[in-house]
């Protein structure tokens, strides 16, 4: 699992090795800060194994970082191998301080088992501890295991289309593809109202923005002068099948991401859920259109 975040800064910096360790008795995972230089070492080991490109957050850096009001954090396995890691930055977002989550990452092995929720609750109750309100971070777009961790788990809200955000890499994750991101911010504190995750109920003709549509898909005309209120926005169910299988077709579905994403963003839509449907297999992110008060 991937969650190529970026995240957020305290007004009073405190230094992380105070923060506690998270522990799950099922899976057998600890979380706890990384302030030993092997633990250092061993975290630049597995941003080099997970990306690949040469681009690791250094030792020294962690280290300083978590000095100075960051969070670098790791999920230990019961053995003590380190299954993933979360590191994130104080930051200053729109004049308010904040904490921008840059990179979370977990070793294949011990992917799918709730270890990157895990790192991100952990980094959660440490800011609000901290007294820090929200956190950011950035994801791609057409990862639909990531949209539903991020939007429909973990509860951030989409706040910007980002095109490119990191150039093009030398990661064998991105297949040379332009690194388009999404930016979403989520509260430190959980909204005590806000329900458990529920699939939305979603109408079988919902329009649809999608790269390849299917007999029987509403598509959404863009000429339209009256907006649906509800649409979807089809990424794939899994991009790196489809990278694997047909890159052309894999830049095709970036294309046409891209300019879905930005055209419902300026017409006033906002992302409310990721919707992975049990019957098509299809994936989709689920678009309101914002009212004049708001809400959607």
């Amino acid at each position: 699992m991937l969650d190529d975040s970026h995240s957020h800064p305290s007004p009073t910096p405190t230094p992380h090795s105070d923060a506690g360790a998270l522990a799950d008795g099922n899976a057998d995972i600890t979380v706890r800060p990384l302030t030993a230089r092997a633990d250092c070492q061993a975290c630049v080991a597995l941003q080099n194994e997970i990306w690949g490109d040469g681009d690791a957050v250094p030792a020294s850096v962690l280290q300083v970082v978590s000095r100075v009001g960051g969070i670098v954090a790791g999920a230990f396995a019961a053995d003590g191998e380190l299954a993933g890691f979360v590191f994130g930055l104080p930051a200053l977002i729109g004049g308010t301080v904040a904490h921008w989550s840059h990179v979370l990452g977990v070793r294949e092995s011990a992917r799918n088992a709730g270890v990157g929720r895990k790192l991100k609750e952990y980094q959660r109750a440490e800011l609000a501890r901290r007294g820090i309100a929200r956190m950011y971070w950035t994801f791609d777009p057409l990862v639909a295991k990531n949209a539903h961790l991020n939007l429909n788990l973990l509860g951030a809200r989409v706040v910007e289309y980002v095109r490119d955000m990191y150039g093009t890499t030398a990661s064998p994750l991105h297949h040379g593809l332009a690194t388009d991101r999404l930016i979403v911010a989520c509260d430190t504190t959980p909204d005590p109202t806000r329900p458990a995750y529920a699939a939305p109920p979603i109408s079988t003709r919902c329009p649809v923005l999608t790269a390849e549509p299917r007999p029987g898909d509403v598509i959404v005309s863009r000429s339209d002068a009256e907006r649906p209120h509800t649409l979807l926005l089809e990424i794939p169910a899994d991009i790196q099948l489809v990278v694997a299988h047909a890159i052309n077709r894999a830049a095709a579905w970036h294309a046409a991401t891209r300019a879905h994403f930005e055209w419902a963003l300026h017409e006033g839509y906002a992302v409310t859920a990721l919707h992975r449907d049990p019957v098509t297999s299809r994936a989709f992110y689920v678009f309101e259109l914002v009212r004049q008060d708001g809400s959607a």
